[in-house]
């Protein structure tokens, strides 16, 4: 408000014009206000033109006041063109009233300026003037601009001398409007052509829906058809605006629905994504962890070999190495038997498997069957709505409601498969932290056995040095024997191994082939499985070669065994221990393995339950959108028949007027 007074004060030192002292008053009123106040009244002021001049340049640049009003002010026809020049460009004003002030001629020009070119006045109230006398040219030039407006929803034209041909004219020049909604042409002199010329403007325009003209000289017929038009364009009005409002609550709901299914989309692929870093370093911890335990053994077997050079001169018995074939048939005897048990392990747990796949795609089947079914009577109610347009928005509502089920029967099955995941995952850390800690006691203990050994070896191998003196001379006789022997025995030996490696490769292979059948739908994740894959069969491998080499370190304690009774007993001991502990091992690591196949079968069944749950989302879209479409065209047609009752009604009209005029002609005649 300051600022609206400084200007006003500027520009009436430049154009040296004294400040009105009435004006500041009011400014001075409207800036003591709240800022809230933004309407500017001059009503009932002696304006001068000087003064009007000024007021509409700072009009121009006004962007303060929403309201102006300069009622009953008697202006003159060059100050209300110098004010109205300033209204041309304002940018903020939207309601303007001018009452009582006599406006013709050039008034009136003025106007049809400020409507041609400004585009935010939405209200003007022009009662008590005379814009519509007789032989003025200005009032069309008016009505051409009210026709070219697109802003202006009110205008009130009361008491402004508009005759018949204004009236028409007016009518003409709002048939091209499309905002003006409310028209007050009270106390004016339109009469019956006028009022025939407003019939038809009502029946053409739809956005015009008050119209006031008491006062007129207009006949009640004409004036009750007028009543009735306007009445159809309020009830058409309406139905739009209420379909508008019902696209665009559905386009809202369906864009939430959108939304609500991307972010559920991008959660699931970020917990997966989560779930195979934390697989992946799992992976890495359990081979950091087996190649230390390789280079234990490693350690190991350098003692078993420094034990075994001191104490190659003492492996020349021919009965115990007989015994020790012996033990070796029984041991691979053991570990096929093992490895069939395996085997029927393994199918046990595919067929097992299989059932649940079955089991699984019979729960798609009858969610499907229940999709279906819904889908039938979801187009039992699209029958029900056609026929019953009155229920629309019931049946919209009861849309909803399956919607928002749908979204939460989601989200519930979501947020199970997450806890199942969390659970699995807590149980993964628990079992590794566990195996953790059996290994680092593993080693301990062996580390303390080998010590313990190592001494008694030192022990023994005193002893042994004063035997090997006496038993040299035995051993070199024998040699020759034993070398023989020896031979034979190795060449069995290694044909043994050949065959039943044969046999595991085979086995693998097998297994490996109903994995690739049950994998062949896995997509993405084939080459991962078949990494692991790989890396199981080069674990398998080590652990094979460990256990060949833990034979061999049997024979040479066995050799050992056979000149030391008493240690025979605890070397077996020894022996007995470690391999149970490597078969607890090995039953661990093929534990994990299990684990992370179950993990990965899981995850593609969460991967297959998403991708049904977006078909059947973007179904529904698409039956929802046929739907609306449907609908529309209901109502497409709906707009045909009312304007083919329009016409009928126009008609019915054109008849009954031609019957009147003849019958006033025949009257007059």
């Amino acid at each position: 408000m300051d600022q609206f007074k400084k200007l006003y004060q500027e520009y009436c030192k430049t154009y040296h014009v004294e400040p009105n002292e009435l004006l500041l008053g009011e400014i001075q009123k409207v800036s003591g206000e709240d800022n809230k106040t933004k309407s500017l009244n001059l009503s009932s002021f002696n304006i001068p033109e000087s003064q009007c001049s000024v007021l509409g340049k700072i009009l121009t640049h006004d962007f303060i006041f929403t309201s102006i009003h300069l009622n009953d002010c008697n202006l003159s026809s060059d100050a209300l063109q110098a004010l109205l020049h300033g209204l041309v460009t304002n940018t903020t004003c939207k309601t303007l009233e001018l009452k009582g002030n006599g406006i013709q001629g050039a008034g009136t020009e003025a106007l049809a300026k400020v409507l041609r070119r400004n585009q935010t006045l939405r209200n003007l109230r022009l009662e008590w003037n005379q814009l519509g006398t007789m032989n003025s040219p200005a009032f069309s030039i008016f009505c051409d601009a009210l026709a070219d407006n697109k802003a202006l929803i009110e205008l009130d034209l009361r008491n402004n001398d508009i005759n018949h041909v204004g009236g028409s004219e007016l009518a003409t020049a709002l048939k091209r409007n499309i905002t003006l909604r409310a028209l007050d042409l009270r106390w004016n002199n339109v009469g019956l052509i006028g009022g025939r010329a407003l019939l038809l403007l009502c029946q053409t325009n739809t956005t015009l829906d008050d119209l006031q003209l008491v006062g007129n000289n207009i006949p009640d017929d004409i004036m009750q058809s007028i009543a009735n038009a306007l009445s159809k364009n309020n009830e058409q009005r309406q139905m739009h605006f209420g379909h508008s409002q019902n696209m665009a609550v559905l386009s809202r709901q369906l864009q939430h629905v959108h939304t609500e299914k991307d972010r559920e989309i991008t959660t699931t692929l970020t917990r997966m994504s989560i779930q195979e870093q934390a697989m992946l370093k799992a992976n890495k911890t359990l081979t950091e962890k087996l190649n230390k335990l390789q280079e234990a053994l490693d350690e190991r077997k350098l003692a078993f070999l420094a034990v075994s050079t001191r104490n190659t001169s003492l492996e020349n018995d021919l009965i115990e190495s007989k015994r020790q074939y012996d033990d070796v048939q029984n041991d691979m005897k053991r570990m096929e038997i093992d490895k069939e048990e395996l085997i029927q392990k393994i199918r046990r747990e595919c067929k097992h498997e299989k059932d649940e796949l079955i089991d699984i795609q019979e729960k798609l089947q009858r969610n499907l069957n229940e999709n279906i079914e819904n889908q039938r009577r979801l187009n039992e109610k699209l029958h029900d709505l056609e026929r019953k347009n009155d229920n629309l928005q019931t049946t919209i509502r009861e849309l909803q409601e399956t919607i928002t089920i749908n979204d939460r029967n989601h989200q519930i099955k979501l947020t199970t498969i997450n806890d199942e995941n969390e659970r699995l995952k807590i149980k993964h850390k628990e079992d590794l932290k566990d195996n953790e800690l059996i290994l680092h006691r593993d080693v301990q203990r062996l580390k303390e056995a080998h010590i313990s050994t190592e001494q008694t070896f030192k022990e023994q191998m005193s002893k042994l040095e004063n035997i090997r003196t006496s038993l040299e001379r035995e051993i070199n006789t024998l040699k020759s024997t034993i070398s023989t022997q020896k031979l034979t025995h190795d060449e069995k030996l290694q044909q043994e191994k050949i065959r039943i490696k044969n046999e595991e490769e085979k086995k693998q292979q097998e297994i490996e082939d109903r994995s690739r059948a049950l994998t062949n739908s896995k997509d993405e994740l084939e080459s991962r499985y078949n990494q692991q894959l790989i890396a199981n069969r080069e674990l398998q491998q080590k652990i094979n070669f460990q256990s060949v080499e833990i034979e061999t370190f049997k024979r040479q304690v066995d050799s050992i065994q056979s000149t030391v009774l008493s240690k025979d007993n605890e070397i077996l001991e020894i022996r007995e221990k470690t391999k149970t502990d490597y078969e607890k091992k090995l039953r661990s690591y093929q534990k994990d393995i299990d684990m992370t196949d179950e993990f990965k079968d899981r995850i593609k069944q969460l991967e297959n339950d998403l991708k049904d749950q977006r078909f059947t989302d973007r179904h529904t879209i698409r039956e929802l959108e046929s739907r609306v479409t449907e609908l529309q065209t209901t109502l497409n047609h709906r707009d045909q028949e009312i304007s083919r009752l329009r016409h009928d009604e126009e008609q019915r009209l054109h008849f009954l007027r031609s019957a009147i005029v003849d019958y006033i002609g025949t009257g007059a005649s």
